[in-house]
């Protein structure tokens, strides 16, 4: 791993050189996002993910017209490909995603603050969306008025344990952030600026 790119990642959240509280190791504090903050950046990343994912299937939706139907489990699992390469190729390479760049959020491992690897941004991913998936199908319950089921109140333990888990951990750490090893961190645009 490259200095310059684990320094990034433990840089991440200064104010200026003289006003950075530093902990035990004379390293700089990082300021921890805050739930808003990362829900915005979320419903950003998901409109982008989706608009990709449709550019892609309009092609095989025409060839679909001309050659026959693609199984569904075919089209799942082509979507969740799509979703996967584009959360865990930011996540790994820069640590933020094109939705996290408007409020200079960065995904870096919580012991050591680099950006996180492709197994570690792939564990982070796959509890994250299974977070996502959870929610969905409580919301949908919700509006259909399915709430009286043993499904329901199993799964919607999901969505709530990861938002107590941010509520209560000391560093802000989502259940797919507490599985994953990672934190998400508040970013000086001038940290950024001396980077690229």
């Amino acid at each position: 791993m490259s200095s310059d790119r684990m320094e990034r990642g433990v840089a991440a959240g200064k104010q200026n050189q003289g006003d950075v509280p530093t902990g035990q190791e004379g390293r700089p504090q990082v300021v921890l996002a805050g739930i808003m903050v990362r829900f915005a950046a979320a419903v950003y990343d998901l409109g982008l993910v989706f608009a990709l994912a449709f550019l892609i299937f309009i092609p095989i939706t025409a060839a679909e017209q001309a050659l026959g139907s693609m199984p569904q489990w075919i089209k799942g699992v082509l979507a969740l490909t799509i979703f996967w390469a584009y959360f865990t190729g930011f996540w790994s390479r820069s640590g933020e995603t094109t939705g996290m760049r408007p409020w200079r959020l960065l995904v870096v491992t919580a012991d050591d603050g680099e950006f996180p690897t492709s197994l570690v941004a792939s564990i982070r991913f796959a509890v994250l969306m299974l977070t996502w998936l959870a929610s969905a199908f409580v919301i949908l319950s919700i509006l259909t008025g399915k709430t009286q089921n043993t499904t329901y109140a199993t799964v919607a333990l999901l969505p709530l344990l990861s938002l107590v888990c941010l509520a209560l951990t000391k560093k802000r750490q989502a259940l797919h952030d507490l599985l994953a090893g990672c934190i998400v961190v508040r970013q000086n645009a001038a940290e950024k600026r001396v980077d690229k």
